[in-house]
């Protein structure tokens, strides 16, 4: 477990490097080139190779891979492991290289199609640009799965960080030093995003070299590349799944008002932080030792791991829900409201922000459990729990938006996250016999009590002194810190199981 928690810390301090440097990269963007055609038409053409970089390299393609990788390094050694990669990386090399021919020359079409507003023609020729950056990437993520099954983690957590140090670098260049018009500076982001893919992809290329593997172009049949093709082909269609998912809500956010899709996508910001953070940073720790263990078919070892996962998870993502929760306008204040974010626009996301926030543990649990099926080489459960999610989540949220606006769309995520996490949890208690984390739990819920409390009577105490930006200053700055000593003692208090594995890692650290 303390080796875990390194891992887990590596991870979560590259993330929040990669999105401290992604939130400087918006601020140049806005600042250069505004908010217009050629940025909106920026954005098109990035989340082209994004999407495919969701659904193929972090999505379906890593999700089965890991466990045939683990197997094949558990039971042949590395030799069999890494010409495993080279057949998958073969693979996916030649298929992504069609699709970016296939998205160049639909790019090209739409370029030359008369007659269409100005942001369409630029998102194509931007789009064209930065195609080659889905090979880019995806071959990246499926590397980055590799040195995370041989325990490196520190260098994959990184990745995001070369890509926002390009694309600052190519901002920065165009706009400060040469002085370009909007549409150029965009010209030479799409530099700045080859640029970042190649370090993305060569950095982890030249760390597994370091340990052994050379590529060699493959595409020779073999058992494990059978048993990826039954993993990937429903772990694509649950990623896809996903995908619908956020763009039907997108629709829907837009057909309310002028302002419900801004609000939402700024409340899944700040819901994103966490998850981004801490969630995915212990889900990719503990998926590859997870699927090890399977290999090795260690019963005992997996359900004291899981539940190591699970709790870990909840000590997080609790309190983070109920903080995020119960400080939403105070955080919305003072991160947001700046220039033509007024007050109103406070009032207008708060409510959203507070019902999103309380989704972050089921969100975190669905995805847990799902890299659990996975693990198990099950990819076919999480994909029909996922479409059942889909339907209650757009049923749930056309009932509601009548009546609730903007709002619905937060609740109704929240109700499709909670029956997933508690379908996919139900389904894989029932697969796999894990250790009870309940106690554990209950300590984490009873402590989460205790801050939340904490909060509202600091709150309280503050609104009486001062106001406006001063007062959520002091909430956040102030609060925040207080409210995190005060559930770190409660769970002391209850002396909660986490708290001796910090103390293991410390004392390795000294004796070190």
């Amino acid at each position: 477990m303390p080796q875990s928690l390194k891992n887990i810390l590596k991870i979560a301090l590259g993330t929040f490097g990669s999105r401290i440097l992604g939130l400087l990269r918006d601020i140049l963007t806005t600042a250069f080139i505004g908010v217009n055609a050629v940025s909106s038409a920026f954005v098109l053409g990035f989340n082209i190779p994004n999407l495919f970089r969701r659904l193929m390299g972090e999505g379906a393609l890593s999700t089965a891979f890991v466990p045939i990788f683990s197997q094949a390094l558990k039971e042949s050694g590395e030799n069999r492991a890494f010409d495993f990669l080279n057949k998958i990386a073969t693979r996916a090399m030649l298929a992504l290289v069609f699709l970016v021919a296939l998205g160049v020359g639909v790019s090209a079409c739409v370029y030359f199609t008369p007659d269409i507003p100005t942001r369409y023609v630029l998102g194509a020729q931007f789009s064209a640009l930065m195609m080659p950056y889905m090979i880019l990437i995806c071959l990246a993520a499926l590397l980055c799965a590799a040195l995370n099954v041989l325990g490196r983690f520190a260098l994959p957590a990184l990745t995001a960080v070369w890509l926002n140090v390009a694309l600052i670098s190519s901002i920065v260049l165009a706009g400060a030093a040469l002085n370009l018009d909007a549409k150029n500076i965009a010209l030479f982001m799409c530099g700045g995003v080859l640029l970042g893919g190649a370090l993305q992809f060569f950095i982890p290329f030249f760390e597994l070299r370091g340990l052994g593997w050379k590529y060699k172009f493959d595409l020779s049949p073999s058992r494990e590349i059978s048993e990826f093709t039954k993993l990937f082909l429903p772990a694509l269609a649950g990623a896809a799944v996903i995908q619908i998912n956020m763009f039907v809500s997108q629709l829907l956010a837009i057909s309310i008002d002028n302002t419900a899709a801004s609000a939402i996508y700024i409340s899944s910001r700040l819901v994103e932080l966490p998850l981004g953070l801490f969630t995915f940073s212990i889900v990719a720790v503990y998926f590859p030792k997870l699927a090890s263990l399977i290999s090795a078919e260690n019963s005992g070892a997996y359900a004291s791991e899981f539940s190591n996962g699970l709790i870990s998870l909840m000590f997080i993502s609790i309190p983070a829900a109920l903080g995020l929760a119960s400080l939403n306008r105070e955080i919305l204040s003072l991160v947001f409201q700046w220039g033509n974010f007024d007050s109103g626009d406070v009032n207008i996301c708060s409510p959203i922000l507070a019902i999103s926030a309380l989704g972050i543990p089921f969100y975190s649990l669905a995805t847990y459990s799902s890299r659990g099926f996975h693990s198990l080489k099950d990819t076919k459960t999480p994909v029909k729990i996922s479409a059942a999610a889909f339907f209650i989540n757009i049923g749930a949220a056309l009932c509601l938006i009548a009546s609730l606006g903007a709002r619905a769309l937060a609740l109704a995520n929240v109700i499709s996250g909670a029956f997933q996490a508690a379908a996919l949890g139900f389904l894989f208690w029932r697969k796999k016999s894990v250790e009870s984390s309940l106690w554990e739990i209950a300590k984490i819920l009873a402590s989460s009590a205790a801050m939340l409390a904490f909060i509202f009577a600091s709150k309280n105490i503050l609104a009486a002194h001062f106001s406006g930006k001063t007062y959520a200053l002091a909430a956040v700055c102030a609060v925040i810190p207080a409210a995190v000593c005060v559930y770190a003692l409660a769970l002391f208090a209850l002396k909660f199981r986490g708290f001796n594995d910090i103390k293991n890692l410390l004392k390795r650290r000294a004796a070190k």
